[in-house]
């Protein structure tokens, strides 16, 4: 072999264990903040390190759990999701290098538990207001608590449902979606910050066991309004549906007048034509109604918007020969049975009352998800002042328009829709 190169190997040999001799071990390793499920781990910094790794497990298990390129600037590092009331231990190491060749060696194994008198567990729990869907959940509040989280399950089973965060000014919520005539089993734990590093350990579990279910009968309560009677004028439309705890849920609902018509060839698409209210046990929701698709003067979409503009639901409006329409279909929620609520859907000046004297009669019909069907009529008297001459305005053609709502004139071999002044309107084919 070549001296020269046999020289050359021995001097890279020599500059490789110099630079590894050169990467020394953290030392002075403690833990500070320790708390049930989380722990800061320190060490003092290394001027030849590039970052640093950290392993750790429970004391007794074979597998280590890593903490891997911490940079070279920290000397602490938390780790979380450990386990309550378990003995760990943990060590460190220096890498020297961008490619992990040059290490140090472990630190020697630090320990700790995972225990604290810093973080108490919510007391005093109780359950009330049970039915055979919910319950609700109570407890002490903690004055220095910034959050508590609650989990439930089927009695002697093994799977926890959690509920959202509940901020820790709070001390109930509500359990919902449970099964009727089961027992059930419910615990709380409180976090102590707000990062959920201080967490509580759960707190001793409470039970109770929901009420078999018994459904009412399907019965609601439809009332309609006017804003007012006066012939050929725009009005104000309400109706409100009231329906009792456990009823079986309105899947469809139909709406129709024998007079009267909606003005849609006033309104364009995003346009405010009203407001809907729903106010039930749990919630209170105020919307907005906006058109949205419209399909010439005779039908359109109505979009509902809550306060936040997120759009919540739709339904149909339509001029039919007689009057009009509004037809709507409920979402399933799954369950077929109601917890009870007040609706209540009002359209501002976008009805036009008949141009005649006599009765307006709004029929409400509704069909339950149980195929239940039930029907509400009200009976409005229409006013004409005395110099309005009935029977011309009553036969008077306000429009001519296609089946598609474009305005066109009498021609032959083609469907006519006729719009009179007094809402009504009328087809005819004329053939030649």
């Amino acid at each position: 072999m070549n001296r020269k190169f046999l020289f050359f190997i021995i001097i890279l040999f020599s500059i490789s264990l110099n630079s590894k001799a050169q990467c020394l071990r953290p030392d002075t390793t403690f833990e500070t903040n320790v708390y049930y499920y989380s722990a800061n781990l320190n060490w003092s910094q290394s001027n030849s390190s590039y970052n640093y790794k950290i392993r750790y497990k429970e004391i007794n298990s074979g597998q280590w759990l890593y903490k891997n390129n911490i940079d070279s600037v920290l000397n602490n590092k938390t780790i979380n999701n450990l386990l309550p009331q378990e003995t760990y231990i943990w060590q460190i190491r220096n890498h020297c290098d961008s490619l992990n060749l040059n290490t140090s060696s472990w630190t020697p194994a630090d320990s700790f538990v995972t225990s604290t008198n810093l973080c108490p567990s919510p007391n005093n729990l109780n359950t009330n207001n049970i039915t055979y869907f919910s319950a609700q959940a109570n407890w002490n509040i903690l004055n220095n608590a910034d959050r508590y989280r609650v989990h439930y399950r089927i009695l002697n089973t093994n799977n926890w449902q959690n509920l959202n965060i509940i901020d820790g000014v709070n001390n109930n919520v509500l359990i919902p979606v449970l099964q009727q005539n089961t027992t059930y089993e419910w615990e709380i734990m409180a976090y102590h910050d707000s990062t959920l590093n201080m967490g509580s350990l759960w707190s001793i579990s409470d039970t109770f066991t929901t009420q078999s279910f018994i459904p009412a009968p399907f019965n609601p309560v439809v009332n309609t309004a006017l804003q007012n009677n006066q012939c050929n004028t725009a009005s104000g439309l309400s109706v409100t549906i009231e329906q009792t705890q456990d009823q079986p849920d309105i899947g469809t609902s139909t709406i129709t007048t024998d007079g009267g018509y909606f003005d849609i060839q006033s309104i364009n698409s995003g346009d405010s034509v009203g407001y809907a209210n729903l106010n039930s046990t749990n919630q209170n929701i105020e919307t907005v109604l906006r058109a949205g698709l419209i399909v010439g003067p005779n039908y359109a979409i109505i979009n509902s918007y809550d306060t936040s503009n997120s759009l919540i639901g739709f339904f149909a409006i339509e001029n039919i020969s007689s009057g009009v329409r509004v037809s709507t279909t409920s979402p399933n929620d799954g369950n077929n049975y109601t917890s009870g609520y007040t609706s209540e859907i009002n359209f501002t000046n976008l009805f036009i009352n008949p141009n005649i004297n006599g009765d307006l009669n709004i029929v409400t019909e509704l069909e339950s998800e149980f195929n239940e069907q039930l029907t509400f009529s009200n009976t409005f008297f229409i006013s004409c002042p005395s110099n309005i001459n009935e029977g011309i305005i009553f036969n008077e053609i306000k429009k001519t328009i296609n089946i598609n709502g474009i305005e066109t004139e009498e021609n032959s071999n083609q469907v006519i829709i006729y719009l009179y002044k007094d809402g009504r309107t009328e087809k005819k084919l004329i053939i030649e």
